[in-house]
């Protein structure tokens, strides 16, 4: 039996998905809480932290798939997590933009271990 191709990198990759879960978790939460804002903040909210949540979540199951669809989706997740940081900005509550910092950093730790 062949070793996973994880093997080498198994701490970035575990630190990685334990991010993506708690990424997760607390974008779901926060557009949970943002229901019964107005409708143009909470259509921004989902615009924001919809596709982070997601691909987050879509991370975790892959973990069985082929290498390169794998870091596709950790270097999405990487960007898209980035890419909301900047565009929710200094005013967001601070246990979501902590977790999608965290994401962004382990995922960015993953590839340059992967590499």
């Amino acid at each position: 039996m062949s070793e996973a191709w994880f093997t080498e990198f198994s701490d970035e990759l575990a630190r990685c998905l334990v991010d993506a879960r708690n990424c997760a978790a607390r974008c779901e939460a926060h557009l949970a809480s943002a229901d019964g804002t107005d409708g143009q903040g909470a259509g921004r909210l989902v615009d924001v932290l919809a596709a982070p949540a997601a691909v987050s979540r879509v991370l975790i199951e892959l973990i069985d798939q082929p290498p390169q669809l794998v870091l596709a989706a950790v270097r999405l997740c990487r960007d898209l997590t980035a890419a909301a940081v900047e565009e929710l900005g200094p005013g967001a509550p601070p246990e979501v933009i902590g977790a999608l910092r965290a994401v962004c950093d382990s995922a960015e730790a993953l590839l340059v271990a992967a590499e």
